[in-house]
């Protein structure tokens, strides 16, 4: 996802814990994740950002979920966002160097 929009969580008191990912150590977590089975479900609108992530072995499926994010206790999640996202434009092309990543456990 490109954001984490509070209205998605649960209106309880939750805890997040945000921990700043380098996107080659993304790669490798989210490689490692997918083998140990669980479900990697991605919420991401914008192509140029789904081709880049995937060209660096993202195992994401081109198809982005069209469904309402809500999340509960004991999920992970992973804010990928444009490092300096122009103002008022589409960006056609995007490279790992334009992203950053968080990960975000939902405690």
């Amino acid at each position: 996802m490109n954001a984490l929009p509070l209205n998605a969580l649960p209106r309880s008191h939750l805890r997040l814990d945000v921990i700043p990912v380098a996107i080659n150590d993304l790669v490798a977590w989210s490689q490692r994740r997918a083998a140990e089975g669980y479900e990697l479900v991605h919420f991401i609108r914008h192509p140029a950002t789904i081709q880049a992530l995937m060209s660096v072995g993202i195992p994401l499926s081109e198809a982005t979920n069209s469904g309402l994010y809500t999340y509960q206790p004991g999920d992970i999640i992973v804010v990928v966002s444009l490092r300096n996202p122009p103002r008022g434009q589409e960006v056609q092309q995007v490279s790992i160097s334009d992203l950053e990543a968080w990960v975000v456990a939902v405690l």
